[in-house]
């Protein structure tokens, strides 16, 4: 009740300092959303083509940063290995575009897929259609969008021409936007007719992924050629490697900063209203109050100021998500149950944190002063 009255004495300093609190929990779901975004984005492509096995050049890592280039035609080699259920050609690197009208030059990821099995396509259409032939290409949404597309436009790769047809969601690889075409044109786009980049592999089920694995090294060593084998999940979690290396050592600090300001907010606002109310507290104290209750009150008011602040920051974080994809579509902030509950125990943290400068001056109250007024 008393740590009620004195916080809310003051409505305009409490709605600054719930505003302080809401901005900085803002901040850092933001932050922290991005994170999970950029590592949503980063796996899409690889969790939706339905492939247990990426079979690539020894030493393959990531889809961005390793090639990998195999002789075409081992589709029959790997589908005879015992457990194998189907054997797809994927063709795809990073190459520049010319945009239409403007001319400008764009770096996109081109993906050389077979449409009539569709695995290693788009899995997601908001535009257009999804099957696709020779001289077309589906092109990722943000793509689109920011560069004012429209289907039946001419997108131009080298001497090649591709017409629109389709749009793509969830294709925006944190870095390049992903346009698929048929592997066919692919292949003449990259000069690699004799040659692909992956062979996804689908898995019937009736073997250990590992066992398979060894059994294709095998078979293709003994034909010359030496592979690199990766799970479905170990390719992703390469990806999230990646993007933990490139983006951690950027956001943790600016997470951390948003933590500092935070707790600096709840601070000054304990510690300015406990100097206001010095008198009384050494009131309290002359008849008879402990410590331990004068510290019970200040906790009070941050658990109040956080508890607010959560909420309201919570609310701010849930219109950012909403509207600003509307205008910057390439924004995309995944709110989850990890970013919250990191968040909560942030703000907690901040709470625990902000007092310990007032209470260590309220410990120091001298009930004489009340007399000596």
């Amino acid at each position: 009740m008393i740590a009620r009255k004195n916080l809310f004495h003051d409505k305009g300093r409490v709605l600054i300092s719930v505003g302080g609190v809401a901005l900085s929990v803002t901040l850092v779901i933001i932050l922290l959303g991005v994170y999970y975004g950029m590592t949503t984005l980063g796996t899409n492509y690889i969790v939706n083509t339905n492939a247990d096995l990426w079979v690539g050049q020894e030493g393959i890592h990531d889809l961005w940063h390793t090639y990998s280039l195999l002789p075409r035609g081992l589709g029959d080699e790997i589908k005879g290995v015992d457990g194998v259920k189907s054997v797809h050609e994927l063709i795809g690197r990073a190459v520049q575009i010319e945009v239409p009208r403007s001319g400008a030059k764009k770096t996109v990821y081109i993906v050389g897929f077979d449409p009539t099995s569709g695995v290693g396509g788009p899995w997601d259409i908001m535009k257009g259609k999804k099957e696709i032939k020779n001289g077309e290409a589906i092109v990722d949404h943000v793509f689109f969008v920011r560069n004012n597309l429209k289907l039946g436009d001419t997108i131009k790769v080298g001497d090649k021409e591709l017409k629109i047809v389709g749009v793509s969601k969830g294709t925006f690889a944190v870095v390049y936007p992903y346009i698929f075409v048929t592997t066919k044109d692919a292949a003449e786009i990259f000069g690699t007719t004799q040659y692909v980049n992956y062979y996804l592999v689908e898995l019937s089920g009736d073997r250990p992924a590992d066992e398979v694995a060894k059994d294709i090294t095998d078979r293709l060593k003994e034909k010359g050629v030496s592979v690199e084998i990766l799970t479905k999940e170990r390719f992703i979690q390469n990806h999230k490697d990646v993007i933990n290396e490139s983006f951690n050592s950027i956001l943790f600090p600016l997470v951390f900063i948003g933590f500092i300001i935070g707790a600096a907010v709840i601070g000054l606002t304990l510690y300015t209203m406990t100097m206001e109310k010095m008198r009384e507290y050494a009131i309290l104290k002359a008849i008879g109050a402990q410590n331990k209750f004068l510290r019970k009150i200040v906790f009070q008011q941050a658990v109040i100021i956080t508890f607010l602040g959560f909420i309201v920051g919570i609310g701010l974080s849930l219109l950012a998500t909403t509207f600003v994809p509307r205008f910057a579509p390439e924004f995309f902030v995944e709110m989850n149950s990890a970013t919250v509950g990191i968040t909560f125990a942030a703000v907690v943290g901040m709470g625990l944190l902000a007092p310990l400068i007032p209470i260590r001056r309220l410990n120091k109250v001298d009930p004489v002063v009340v007399f000596n007024a």
